[in-house]
């Protein structure tokens, strides 16, 4: 093979001082993310999506996250196994779709725990998982990333007809998650039915449904107020268990520094992070409601004493639950823990 001798002189420059070709820079993962709830929802505008981008940011370009809303990448209540099974790395879980999944942790569904808002329920939920060793097993199967709670001041009792009373409540068809909130319509009157958010606004609008236990976010995200225009808050209801979750392997493939982004941003901190934004600041979407057309009720101090009276019960009957699955010496730790004893 023959060189000139501009390639000699090239050669030889290599060789003296070791110059070659700059590396090539590493190129970001992919991670799919998936959540059942709508892209202009705000859970997914002030909560998720910018968790989502401050990880990406702190991971120095080593990730990149790709968000997929409104279940299309995996039903809600789908989407557990499609972590594990890696359909999807990362998903927003709201507990309510797995009923019986961890009765322990259920506890979170009960009325009357004590807390006021969804940030003070992150330290207490941690609490549980760490030291009850039988209410952290159950989500062994997949990586939880952030655990946190609805918030007490953003639950409404969504409704075609003005709901100020128990006699109102009284024998309509109200939309639940599956769980608690079965035992706590029925202790009021009503009759629940389990279906998936995104299904209630044409069960509304046909009549199968009367309303909807949810919160003034769904309202707003799903347009409700279009086809149910009243909206009873202060409603003595527990909260629902909403958890962040990857695929362990996929966790565990990434680069370090993609690693230490997520990492900055899950546990106590990041499960913080979410309650405020993703629960704590809903409460300033009530204006936003009756904006639109909706008339937000308050129940009475009376008539919630009234509703609490008949709610109180439900203790007991969850404590039976969890001891009929051999949870009867964890489940009083946990019923303490959660209340903040």
């Amino acid at each position: 093979m023959f060189f000139s001798a501009r390639h000699a002189v090239a050669l030889a420059a290599v060789a003296l001082f070791g110059f070659s070709a700059p590396a090539a820079a590493a190129e970001a993962v992919t991670l799919k993310f998936a959540t059942q709830n709508t892209e202009n929802a705000w859970t997914t505008v002030h909560g998720i999506k910018p968790w989502i981008e401050q990880i990406e940011k702190d991971s120095n370009g080593s990730i990149k996250i790709d968000f997929y809303a409104n279940q299309t990448l995996t039903k809600g209540n789908q989407a557990w196994q499609a972590v594990r099974k890696g359909i999807a790395d990362m998903s927003w879980v709201t507990m309510g779709s797995y009923p019986g999944m961890n009765l322990l942790m259920e506890i979170i569904n009960q009325p009357g725990m004590g807390f006021d808002t969804a940030m003070e329920a992150v330290d207490r939920l941690y609490a549980i998982t760490d030291k009850v060793p039988a209410a952290a097993k159950p989500f062994s199967s997949n990586k939880v990333l952030a655990m946190f709670s609805g918030d007490p001041g953003t639950g409404v009792l969504i409704s075609k007809t003005p709901i100020r009373t128990l006699e109102d409540l009284k024998g309509k068809k109200i939309r639940c998650a599956a769980g608690a909130y079965l035992d706590m319509l029925k202790a009021l009157g009503a009759s629940p039915v389990v279906m998936p958010m995104p299904d209630c606004y044409m069960a509304l609008q046909k009549g199968t449904i009367d309303g909807i236990l949810g919160d003034i976010d769904s309202y707003l995200s799903y347009r409700f107020y279009e086809v149910a225009r009243y909206a009873t808050n202060n409603i003595p209801r527990g909260c629902t268990l909403f958890l962040i979750i990857m695929n362990e392997r996929r966790y565990a493939s990434l680069p370090d520094a993609a690693k230490k982004a997520i990492d900055a941003h899950s546990g106590i901190p990041g499960s913080k992070e979410l309650a405020e934004a993703f629960s704590y600041n809903q409460r300033s979407l009530f204006k936003d409601a009756e904006a639109r057309g909706a008339e937000v009720i308050r129940l009475s101090d009376e008539e919630n004493a009234r509703w609490t009276k008949l709610l109180t019960p439900l203790w007991d009957e969850w404590l039976k639950a969890c001891a009929d699955k051999g949870y009867e010496k964890e489940a009083p730790v946990v019923l303490r823990m959660m209340q903040g004893k």
